[in-house]
């Protein structure tokens, strides 16, 4: 199942630095099936999960969007220039 390194949801108030987040492009739909593969390796039929560092959690393309404007050239830098 394709995967890609990803940061963390990014703020302007606080700077983390990569932690291992992975992003996997499927839909939150527990009736799709590479979505009940992800979901079976991470977690038990519980919900608990299977690995004590491993948080499992989406991020609706709505919230995504919000900070759409990081994506424009030079919004880092200007970021860091007022830092």
């Amino acid at each position: 199942m394709p995967w890609r390194e990803c940061g963390p949801y990014a703020s302007e108030t606080v700077t983390r630095s990569y932690a291992g987040e992975v992003f996997i492009n499927v839909p939150f739909d527990d009736r799709d099936a590479q979505y009940r593969r992800v979901q079976e390796f991470l977690e038990y039929p519980d919900g608990s999960m299977r690995f004590d560092d491993v948080k499992f959690y989406v991020v609706p393309l709505e919230d995504a969007m919000k900070n759409a404007h990081h994506d424009e050239p030079g919004f880092w830098e200007r970021w860091a220039d007022n830092f």
